[in-house]
């Protein structure tokens, strides 16, 4: 549903405190956020007794709206407004393009540093 509603006002931001500890933080603040507020869930991801990422998403749902690769890179998706929804709905049906949010999910997965991250995300 996030990736395709028209209209997505999400932010967020990164700051460091006093003690140089990086804070990663975000809002949902749209139009349906007081129905969403009830289903988002933070889930943490493990390999073995390690944990690799926690996602912030929506209960039932595979994809992430926000994560973080613990120990490289933290990451979330925040839309303003759809540049053209038809082409990017053509391009997932057409040209196997990954739904921004799945991305994301995929990225936190798949990528061990913040380099490898950025570059899977432009490309």
């Amino acid at each position: 549903m996030y990736e395709f509603s028209t209209f997505k006002a999400c932010t967020g931001l990164l700051l460091r405190n006093d003690e140089g500890k990086i804070l990663h933080g975000r809002n949902l603040d749209f139009e349906m956020w007081e129905l969403f507020s009830k289903l988002v869930v933070n889930v943490e991801y493990y390999n073995g007794d390690t944990k690799v990422f926690t996602i912030d998403t929506v209960a039932g749902s595979v994809f992430a709206l926000t994560g973080v690769r613990h120990g490289a890179f933290s990451v979330n998706v925040d839309t303003r407004k759809a540049k053209d929804f038809s082409q990017d709905l053509i391009s997932i049906l057409t040209k196997q393009a990954y739904p921004t949010v799945w991305l994301l999910r995929r990225v936190l997965e798949d990528q061990i540093n913040y380099k490898d991250a950025a570059n899977r995300l432009k490309t």
